[in-house]
């Protein structure tokens, strides 16, 4: 559950650092469906990045209270995996929010 929580913040610095970046024309968003919200609008942008928050941790909520071992595991490794390729992105935001 607190990896669903970790991820899903991770979710939201990202959601926040891009659209900074992105408003100031200091980075371009290289996901396509992400880049094409952001062409429309920073808020819808922003909306589908909290919207998707909310639902990783409700889906770790029903994973880890309402399933059984044998589907928790691959959902705890997909949140691993997850939370590190965000966590090297949130460190990339780190690296150039600093030197902006």
């Amino acid at each position: 559950m607190a990896l669903g929580i970790f991820v899903s913040l991770l979710n939201l610095f990202d959601g926040f650092a891009t659209n900074y970046g992105y408003v100031y024309n200091l980075i371009i968003e290289l996901n396509p469906l992400m880049d094409y919200l952001l062409t429309i609008s920073p808020t819808l942008f922003l909306s589908f990045k909290f919207l998707t928050s909310i639902f990783i941790i409700l889906i770790s909520f029903a994973v880890y209270y309402k399933s059984n071992e044998r589907f928790q595991r691959p959902f705890l490794f997909s949140l691993v995996i997850i939370s590190v390729m965000y966590t090297g992105i949130s460190i990339m935001h780190i690296f150039w929010l600093t030197y902006v």
